[in-house]
């Protein structure tokens, strides 16, 4: 819901600025007044639009790394978990058949025990080592995501706001966003080869 408001604002300014200038087109209020309003109306509209794809693209970027890149992470934490146990559990029984007698009847058990331990080590310990291989990843991405996704939403709403076009379409390009012109859809792939 919080990632939803602002996309939610932006476009409603920019549906109510693209009403405003037809409006003012369909009641024939061409005095130079009018003009200069829905010109202006145009421009809001125009920033409005690109503001709006700024935020998407925020909110992409933000979910991606949340739904995405932590969840992979959980995934391999629960992961790391369950191996655990299933190690614990083989050395726990190796331990136990090391601590009873041996003779022709539990040493062929020790060695099958033995053999699971270790195989079920390993897995641990490679779990262990992905396990902190995906959290200094997912760190180093996490701050690096959401500083570049942080500054792009200052960029583009400190140009909205301040009015500066040029500088609003250069946040756009710095970030390489590609903003979809409305009313055209994209170009199907028999068309684009």
């Amino acid at each position: 819901m919080a990632q939803e408001s602002p996309k939610n604002s932006a476009a409603e300014i920019s549906v109510t600025s693209n009403g405003e200038v037809d409006d003012s087109h369909e009641h024939g209020f061409n005095r130079e007044e009018f003009g200069y309003n829905a010109d202006t109306q145009k421009l809001l509209a125009k920033n409005g639009e690109t503001l709006l794809g700024a935020i998407n693209f925020f909110i992409a970027s933000v979910n991606t790394l949340v739904n995405k890149t932590i969840e992979d992470t959980l995934m391999t934490v629960k992961q790391y978990e369950s191996a655990r146990i299933e190690y614990d559990a083989y050395r726990t029984d190796l331990e136990e058949l090391n601590l009873g007698p041996r003779d022709a009847n539990t040493l062929p058990k020790i060695e099958q025990s033995q053999h699971l331990f270790q195989a079920h080590k390993e897995k641990y310990d490679k779990m262990r080592n992905d396990v902190s291989i995906k959290l200094k990843f997912l760190e180093e991405n996490k701050v690096k995501v959401l500083h570049n996704q942080l500054v792009l939403f200052h960029n583009a709403i400190a140009a909205y706001f301040a009015g500066n076009q040029k500088q609003l379409e250069q946040t756009l390009k710095q970030f390489h966003i590609k903003l979809k012109t409305p009313g055209v859809d994209a170009p199907s792939w028999l068309e684009e080869q």
